[in-house]
């Protein structure tokens, strides 16, 4: 009986012992709940970042020590921990072929659950690569910590220099009132000023809200990199020759469709004027497979045209409709109703555009080109929408503010 009881205990020693190791285990790694960065880029390539890193420590133990991989041949003008306090961190930098490592010392260490923020400051010379246009392509990518199991958010906020165009990029993740735009000169003075100064703080609480083009992702992995891809030039027409050459080739072939579709037109109009007049080839097969050949073409033909029509007037219709609307609604405040109202009126004249052509035909020859001519509208005004989008773009392009 004594030996029984004796092995009972053993027994709930040993459970409460793994009990106690499984509530006392810990990750394998802290996370990152932020990335903040806002990337400046200049005339000469160079990219001017400054980069917030929001810590939870998840470990059984204090952080004390934070290895951080940066693309490229860093220069490191400040690195900053605000919290848990606010001082400047001591770091070991290592330069690799294309990555630098930082290995920072954290003047108060980052407590177990405890959440801690990390500030750089750092240029990346000639990261922007030019290219024979005179125009700088950049992959800015962002910090890796293989240390940590997870990056929850991350946003990157690109400017380039006042006086150059900017092209914005596509953004992808790699798997393995603010100060916008921060030059060579600001980010020295930074580096000259003491944390507690106003130009620092200035600097430093604009990177969370940064604008410009800005891209965003969510739960990354240590190892893997966000990419945000974009260019810039001086040059407007070389920044954007490759999208104004695939739209004038674009053109040409919608115009070359058009003048064939009215060439074949006037083809039949004037066969269907000489059938009238008399001169009329005798009936044989292959004559009257030519005749019916040549309707359809003229059929076809003839939507074409109609569908072309109504889509420019549609188009037209509803910018006339807008200008009105926002013209008569700038008078005043009162007249904001009446600027609707014609706007909505507008669309309805639009919407009848692309309708009734289509009914008439349907109405005098047949249900099939009806159709046809409705749905080659349809084709029309979204091409010719999109061209007209992009004909703004190019024209007006959005302006990018910076604070002086």
């Amino acid at each position: 009986m004594k030996k029984f009881l004796f092995m009972i205990g053993i027994a709930l020693l040993m459970t409460m012992a793994q009990m106690q190791s499984v509530s006392g285990a810990q990750s394998d790694g802290y996370i990152h709940k932020n990335h903040y960065y806002a990337v400046s880029f200049d005339g000469e390539g160079d990219a001017i970042v400054r980069a917030v890193i929001d810590i939870e420590n998840t470990l059984g133990t204090p952080i004390k020590w934070i290895d951080l991989e940066l693309p490229g041949q860093v220069i490191v003008y400040k690195a900053v921990q605000e919290a848990p306090s606010r001082h400047v961190i001591e770091y070991e930098k290592q330069l690799l072929s294309e990555s630098t490592i930082l290995r920072l010392e954290l003047k108060e260490p980052i407590q177990q659950r405890g959440t801690g923020t990390i500030v750089l400051f750092y240029k990346i010379p000639r990261y922007a690569n030019q290219d024979i246009g005179g125009n700088y392509k950049f992959d800015f990518e962002t910090i890796i910590d293989n240390d940590a199991i997870l990056i929850e958010g991350m946003r990157i906020a690109v400017n380039v220099q006042e006086g150059l165009q900017f092209k914005e990029g596509e953004a992808k993740i790699d798997y393995k009132p603010n100060l916008g735009f921060m030059g060579e000169t600001a980010m020295a003075k930074v580096a000259d000023t003491g944390i507690e100064s106003p130009y620092y703080r200035d600097y430093y609480y604009g990177i969370m809200n940064a604008q410009g083009m800005v891209r965003t992702a969510q739960n990354l992995d240590a190892f893997e990199s966000f990419h945000v891809k974009g260019s810039y030039g001086e040059n407007f027409l070389a920044l954007y020759f490759l999208d104004i050459a695939f739209w004038i080739v674009l053109g040409g072939i919608l115009v070359t469709g058009i003048a064939i579709a009215f060439r074949k037109a006037l083809d039949a109009m004037k066969q269907g004027k000489t059938m009238k007049q008399g001169k009329k080839e005798p009936k044989t097969n292959e004559t009257q497979a030519k005749v019916k050949h040549d309707a359809a073409a003229f059929g076809f033909a003839q939507s074409a045209v109609v569908a072309f029509s109504s889509a420019i007037a549609a188009i037209v219709v509803v910018a006339v409709g807008l200008f009105i609307a926002v013209f008569v609604s700038s008078l005043s405040y009162s007249f904001a109703l009446i600027g609707a109202v014609l706007f909505l009126l507008g669309l309805v004249v639009a919407a009848a555009i692309l309708f009734v052509p289509a009914l008439f035909i349907s109405s005098k020859h047949g249900l099939a080109q009806g159709a046809a001519a409705f749905f080659m509208t349809v084709f029309f005004l979204i091409v010719l929408t999109l061209i007209f989008l992009i004909i703004i773009q190019l024209l007006f392009p959005p302006l990018i503010y910076y604070a002086l």
